[in-house]
């Protein structure tokens, strides 16, 4: 039997430690397909580089697959790339062991030939990786390995397009992750119901990661999984990590419905919905449910932004969305993305009056400047306007930003117009040790979560703090 090591890189815990469900998709992938497994979470490591030293030496296994959820930290103000810590892992991997290497992830499958490169690895997957990595590892060769759907190689060959299935493998990340500690971080335990989407937003990177269809989860299927993590780790609060939860039309409610009938006794919250064709009928069933906080993107309250983004919505479906909500018990995180194709300061100006007036059980996220990543409509446009050249190597983090603004005077904007800024969180303040100190905090006195609602605390005790 071969055997697998599965490492999960990401080892960011800010704002919060994010589950790496992707990873342990393939570990138990890897494991239905007859492989030896051993899992190595590097999130909690203070010393990543023995971890690692130690798992080759004791399982000395034949394959390693590395999983890299971010390339950077996507943030326009101050980016930092996570591959440099990556690019020293493999370096001593190769020192002390020759099996066959294989790189994936979210991060890899946006831009894998200049991630291979950088790395100085040969093969990676682009997309999903349950059913490339079995049978890249059960390969003869190298040559049979380039030639699995999805891979990448650095060798030349035309790679197969990626195996985009709706069969999925039963997910059983308690098996491989410690979720305790996660849980121990925050009491949140992540599950996806579907993938891919079929919306097309200028900046989005899902069609690369997980296709431009939906592809859907049996609601059955769903609640079994959030079940059996009840079982095993204790949890009772469970996060849809879905791109755009309320789409396709009709799955959120045969979904939630599900979790009624089965009488599952958990808090839910959503991490992306869209506010268009948001009913209240749904918003009873999610409450009907127990959701009770959800992150809502509609990335801008102006029309020409919205159509510049490519939302396929306007600002009367984000008008129509908060009224909806705001008569609702569910907090929500308004998310908002300024500087886009067509932001200028009236549009800026729309967003400020928006969210001002937010009833206070909500809150709002914004980030300033978009991420250029290769074959989206931004960078396309990007492009066309000359901000990056067409041979430039975007794992160096690039962004958009609108030319009607500079960065500075948009700050200036929403740090004068909003109104109590307590209640919006920037980029910066969402690394803030304060914030994480308080996660833990109300993780360890029980706090009801989205713990985002106690940002203007940690805002309060942190230094220099405005107001």
């Amino acid at each position: 039997m071969q055997r697998v090591l599965m490492i999960s890189t990401n080892s960011e815990t800010v704002p919060q430690p994010t589950v790496p469900i992707g990873a342990a998709w393939v570990a138990e992938a890897l494991r239905l397909s007859g492989f030896e497994v051993q899992f190595l979470d590097l999130c909690f490591q203070k010393k990543p580089l023995a971890a690692v030293e130690d798992s080759l030496r004791a399982f000395r296994p034949d394959g390693i697959g590395l999983s890299i959820r971010n390339l950077d930290n996507c943030d326009f103000l101050s980016p930092q790339s996570y591959l440099p810590a990556v690019k020293e892992m493999v370096d001593f991997i190769k020192t002390v062991s020759r099996a066959r290497t294989l790189v994936g992830g979210a991060g890899v499958s946006l831009m894998p030939l200049q991630v291979l490169e950088y790395l100085g690895l040969d093969h990676a997957v682009v997309g999903e990786g349950e059913h490339a990595a079995p049978a890249f590892f059960r390969a003869a060769s190298v040559a049979d390995a380039c030639r699995v759907p999805g891979v990448v190689s650095t060798h030349g060959s035309m790679p197969k397009p990626p195996q985009l299935s709706n069969e999925f493998v039963p997910p059983r990340p308690h098996s491989w992750v410690d979720t305790r500690r996660y849980l121990g971080m925050e009491p949140v335990l992540p599950v996806q119901g579907k993938r891919g989407c079929a919306n097309r937003c200028l900046y989005c990177t899902y069609h690369n990661v997980e296709g431009e269809a939906w592809r859907i989860r049996e609601p059955a299927a769903v609640v079994e999984e959030m079940l059996s993590a009840m079982r095993h780790t204790g949890a009772r609060e469970f996060e849809f990590v879905d791109s755009v939860f309320n789409e396709p039309p009709g799955y959120l409610e045969l979904l939630l419905e599900e979790i009624l009938r089965r009488g599952v006794r958990a808090r839910l919250s959503v991490s992306s919905l869209s506010p268009k064709g948001l009913t209240r009928d749904q918003v009873r069933l999610m409450e009907r449910a127990g959701m009770t906080s959800l992150v809502i993107t509609p990335e801008s309250a102006a029309d020409a932004t919205l159509a510049g983004l490519g939302k396929g919505f306007g600002e009367a479906d984000v008008h129509r969305a908060a009224e909806i909500l705001s008569g609702s018990s569910i907090r929500a995180l308004w998310c908002f993305l300024v500087g886009g194709p067509s932001e200028n300061g009236e549009s800026v100006a729309k967003t400020v009056r928006f969210v001002n007036r937010l009833p206070r059980k909500e809150s709002a996220y914004i980030t300033t400047g978009i991420r250029i990543y290769p074959g989206t409509g931004v960078h396309r446009l990007a492009l066309e306007e000359g901000m990056v050249e067409p041979e430039q190597n975007l794992l160096h983090p690039a962004f958009y930003f609108t030319r009607e603004l500079t960065p500075q005077k948009t700050m200036e904007m929403l740090q004068r117009g909003v109104s109590d800024l307590s209640r919006c969180i920037f980029p910066s303040e969402a690394n803030e040790k304060s914030l994480g100190m308080l996660r833990r905090l109300g993780t360890l006195l029980r706090l009801p979560t989205p713990f985002w609602r106690y940002a203007g605390y940690a805002k309060r005790i942190s230094p220099g703090s405005r107001r």
